[in-house]
Formats: structure tokens, sequence, C-alpha cells
């Protein structure tokens, strides 16, 4: 019995709501797509690492290509050597921004290919990338300029 003006839960209600709870999260934890998430992610971070390349190119005045393999199912981003002698006359690897070493990664790609961005960020082929979710980046010819 509850002394007038007191209000809440008795302990048997909450044990039962709380096993209730447990009961439903079974069921659905294991019906999220985690896997659906990663590969959102991974169109993501290789449609940003497109845009970085241009970028790059444009701000260091050197040309870099972007390299998209879907036999080994990775990405790289280097410098080519062109573009003045401060390009480094060779190919050697973009600098990753935040972490350092080579701008590299992977993911489930279909289908790749190359592109060269010159010292103005455009190219001179555009270039479409076709990866396992779907989803197909595209660098349009002529202006360098990266969309999904």
């Amino acid at each position: 019995m509850r002394a007038c003006g007191q209000r809440g839960f008795t302990l048997t209600e909450l044990v039962i709501v709380l096993v209730l709870v447990g009961i439903l999260a079974a069921f659905v934890v294991p019906r999220i797509d985690i896997e659906g998430f990663e590969r959102q992610a991974f169109a993501s971070e290789l449609t940003n690492a497109l845009r970085y390349a241009q970028k790059s190119a444009i701000a260091s005045g050197c040309h870099v290509r972007a390299t998209v393999d879907a036999a080994d199912d990775s990405y790289a981003l280097v410098y080519t050597g062109a573009g003045g002698s401060t390009c480094g006359g060779g190919s050697a690897a973009l600098p990753h921004p935040t972490r350092g070493g080579p701008f590299t990664g992977g993911g489930e790609i279909d289908g790749g290919g190359s592109v060269v961005f010159d010292a103005m960020g455009r190219t001179a082929a555009g270039l479409s990338i076709t990866l396992s979710s779907g989803d197909v980046i595209l660098v349009e010819p002529e202006t360098g300029y990266v969309h999904d």
C-alpha cells in the first residue's frame, strides 16, 4: 500500500520492463546493418580523398595522381613529379593531412582507374569508380569536379 501523495514504480514493475527491453534488444541489435554503414563510410572516404588530391594539386602546383585499384580494393594518392622543380622529380606519396604517412586506403571496389590532377585541379580525362555498395563516384573530365 502506498502512502497518500507518493508516486513511483514497484521493483517488480521495473524488473519486468528491464526483461522486456532485454528481449527486444536481443532481436533488434543483430538486425542493424553495420556493413552498410562501413560501405557508406568508405564511399565518403574515397570521395573526400579524390577531392583532397585535387586541392593538393592546386595548392602545391604539382600534378597528383589518384589510383583506384579494383583488383586490390585500394586507392593511393601520389605526386607524379610533373609541375615544377618542387614536385620531387618522381612519384612520391601524398602525405595524409592528419595521420601522416602515405595517403592510402581500402574498401570494396568493383571498378577503378587512375586520374591525374594538374596544377589547376583539372584532369585530361574523367574517371568513374564503382563500389560494391552500388555507389558511383565520378571525376568530371576537364574540370576535375568530384561527386557521387
